[in-house]
């Protein structure tokens, strides 16, 4: 074991193999610690790239708040899905804007193609109350007319030839793309490895030492490893890790039940769906991934039946010959969820050498690129490309 990396990564998943991917590129030794745990959200991710329809409600959101207003726990005057702040639209479109260039750079340095498909997102209007959110988000949004485009039920049935007919037309999300999940993170974690990184896979976290405001080492199931910087990129787990060094980071697990379908033609779904029931992918290996429920549950990662048969309802309303495909497979993950939905990251006051890279809920996929670069650039002691200032820790302190 190297007993003097510049920097300690918490955290094997997307946010940390990016963090030291983008590290190690910079010249920093890194070690990355890592104990794969059963529902981590890097696995259990559908690999949207969806700045667009995250940021205004989209995906998971609507979902959830249909779900949260049929039980009246709807916020309040709240008629539509709230939407993030124009400054995390900003950084999720400019995080989707890296991976033309990533992409290539990932396969060179690792082989590893991470299947990176510009697909669009579709958001399908069932009834008016749909028609009325797409109008809502078209007025708030900035630059709608090149982001946004109206499909009318023909053009819709033109399209994606397999979607249902019971529908006003559908919204198309432009650059709203998708990739493998599983490969993005494997190429930033190889990559890293190959430019030098030292990865300590199954190797708990058990403590970091501090002396006088700094950190001084991570002491592990390995042994202690001494060093000046740590990164908290735990997922779901960060909270646990925060606590290691005195710190109180508000974030809890969020499960997310998915199903995935049987093998079908490529090509079945041409760009991604979105509905006020569910999400629908089809990935590179003809696989349609359906979700996401949305549960505050803790850390149990169990399936439930309920919430399949929703997921199952909703894909078959979506596109109807999905009935008669065999459900092959079912999962969940745990997302790390925020008070208030965005990402922490950046250095802490009064513990030097500690940085956060977490919280992501559900946008790691599509923010690690971002992320990664912004966190070594801070690291390396530079001005970061792109403000961290709305996603530091201290903004829970100023509220409390």
């Amino acid at each position: 074991m190297k007993r003097d990396p510049d920097v300690v990564v918490i955290g094997g998943g997307v946010i940390g193999s990016a963090v030291a991917y983008y590290a190690a590129r910079r010249g920093l030794k890194v070690t990355l610690v890592d104990q794969p745990r059963s529902g981590r959200a890097s696995w259990a991710s559908a690999g949207g790239l969806w700045p667009i329809g995250e940021s205004v409600g989209l995906g998971c959101g609507v979902i959830f708040h249909k779900a949260q207003a049929s039980r009246g726990l709807a916020p309040q005057g709240q008629e539509f899905p709230g939407a993030l702040p124009p400054c995390f639209f900003d950084f999720a479109m400019q995080s989707n804007r890296m991976f033309p260039a990533l992409v290539p750079e990932l396969q060179d340095i690792s082989g590893v193609d991470v299947e990176w498909e510009r697909t669009s997102l579709l958001f399908v209007l069932y009834n008016e109350g749909d028609r009325a959110f797409a109008d809502f988000v078209r007025e708030r949004l900035p630059g709608a007319s090149r982001l946004m485009q109206g499909l009318s039920p023909e053009e819709l049935a033109r399209d994606e030839p397999f979607v249902t007919r019971e529908n006003l037309g559908a919204v198309r999300f432009l650059g709203d793309d998708q990739v493998n999940p599983y490969r993005l993170a494997h190429a930033f974690l190889a990559s890293a490895e190959i430019l030098g990184a030292e990865v300590l896979s199954r190797v708990e976290v058990t403590g970091i030492a501090t002396r006088s405001g700094k950190v001084q080492a991570v002491e592990t199931s390995a042994g202690a490893i001494y060093c000046p910087v740590v990164v908290n990129a735990a997922g779901a787990w960060a909270g646990q890790v925060g606590r290691m060094a005195g710190l109180k980071i508000p974030i809890r697990p969020v499960r997310g039940q998915i199903l995935g379908s049987e093998t079908l033609p490529k090509g079945t779904l041409s760009a991604c769906l979105s509905t006020s029931d569910c999400y629908l992918a089809q990935k590179g290996h003809g696989e349609i991934i359906v979700g996401s429920t949305t549960e505050e549950v803790g850390f149990d990662t169990s399936i439930t039946a309920d919430s399949l048969r929703s997921l199952a309802a909703g894909a078959i309303r979506a596109v109807p010959m999905l009935e008669s495909k065999l459900l092959k497979r079912t999962w969940s993950g745990l997302r790390p969820g925020t008070p208030d939905e965005l990402p922490i990251l950046g250095p802490v006051p009064g513990l030097s050498g500690y940085f956060n890279a977490c919280g992501h809920f559900r946008t790691g996929i599509l923010n690690a690129p971002l992320t990664g670069m912004l966190l070594a650039q801070v690291m390396a002691g530079e001005e970061p490309s792109v403000s961290i200032e709305p996603y530091a820790l201290g903004r829970f302190a100023a509220e409390a």
